[in-house]
C-alpha cells in the first residue's frame, strides 16, 4: 500500500473511532498494555523485547463491532538465510496497525459465532516487502469457556500464497479475580513459508476492576515441510520457547 494510502486508512480509522466514542460513549472500550514480549502465533514481533500496544473497540447491540489496535513492531533479523548472500532482508516497520470489523451472532444460549475481517498495516517494510496483508476470521464461542478460531490470509505479509490458521482456546475461572487458560495452534503456511507451525501457550490471568496481568508461556515448532527445493532458502522461523508478563489498563 503507498505511503499517502497508509496515511489516508489510519486517519480513516483514528477518525472513526473518535466519532464512535462521542457518538456511543459506554459501548466503546479501550486498553492499554505493556508486555515482555509481543508473541503472536508461533513467532515474536517484537524481536523477543518489551512493546506497548494499544486498543480501541466499539460493540453494537446489533452484533456489529469494529475498532483497531496498534502496537510497537519489531519483526527482527530475517529469518531466511540465502546461499551466498551475507546481509538478510531488511524490516524498517516500528508500528503495526490493525483496524477491524466484524458480526457477532447469537445460536444459543451458550453459543455464539462471530465474523470478522481485519487489515494489517505496517508503516515501513517487513524483509524488504510491504507487508501489509489482509487476514479474515470465524469464531465460535462456548460461554467464555472455550473457543475454536478458524482464519485465512491470501497475502500474508505481502507474500503471494494461502496461509490458514486454526486455534482451540480454553479458560477455567480458578477464583472470581484468577483464570486459568491454554491455547493450541496450527499454522498451515506451506504455501508461502515452507513450512508448517505448531504453537501452544499456557497461562494466569488475574482481573482486578480496570487491571489485568497476564504470565503466560509460549513454545511452537516446525512441523510438516513442504517442497524446500522451491526455495533456496534455510528457513528457521520457529519462536523459542518463552514467558511473557503483560499488563494492562482497561476502560
Amino acid at each position: 500500500m503507498p505511503h499517502t494510502l497508509k496515511k489516508s486508512a489510519k486517519l480513516f480509522v483514528l477518525s472513526m473511532l473518535c466519532y464512535f466514542s462521542v457518538s456511543a460513549g459506554a459501548d466503546v472500550h479501550g486498553t492499554i498494555t505493556g508486555t515482555t514480549n509481543y508473541v503472536y502465533r508461533m513467532y515474536s514481533k517484537s524481536n523477543n523485547r518489551p512493546a506497548i500496544q494499544g486498543n480501541l473497540d466499539y460493540q453494537h447491540e446489533s452484533g456489529f463491532y469494529t475498532g483497531a489496535s496498534a502496537s510497537s513492531f519489531d519483526i527482527g533479523p530475517s529469518e531466511l538465510a540465502i546461499p551466498g548472500i551475507d546481509t538478510p532482508f531488511e524490516s524498517d516497520a516500528e508500528i503495526e496497525i490493525t483496524p477491524y470489523v466484524g458480526w457477532s451472532f447469537k445460536l444459543a444460549d451458550d453459543w455464539r459465532l462471530d465474523s470478522q475481517y481485519s487489515r494489517y498495516i505496517y508503516e515501513g517494510t517487513v524483509y524488504g516487502l510491504d507487508g501489509d496483508y489482509s487476514e479474515f476470521y470465524l469464531f465460535l464461542h462456548y460461554k467464555d469457556l472455550l473457543t475454536v478460531q478458524a482464519s485465512y490470509s491470501g497475502d500474508f505479509y505481502g507474500l503471494k500464497g494461502d496461509a490458514f490458521f486454526y486455534e482451540l482456546t480454553g479458560r477455567y475461572p480458578i477464583t472470581d479475580y484468577l483464570e486459568f487458560s491454554t491455547t493450541l495452534g496450527y499454522g498451515h503456511t506451506q504455501g508461502v513459508l515452507i513450512d508448517d507451525y505448531e504453537y501452544w501457550n499456557v497461562g494466569l490471568t488475574g482481573r482486578y476492576k480496570f487491571v489485568a496481568m497476564d504470565l503466560r508461556y509460549y513454545d511452537a515448532h516446525e512441523v510438516g515441510f513442504g517442497d524446500q527445493d522451491a526455495l533456496p532458502v534455510d528457513h528457521a522461523f520457529t519462536l523459542e520457547s518463552t514467558v511473557v508478563f503483560s499488563l494492562s489498563v482497561g476502560f
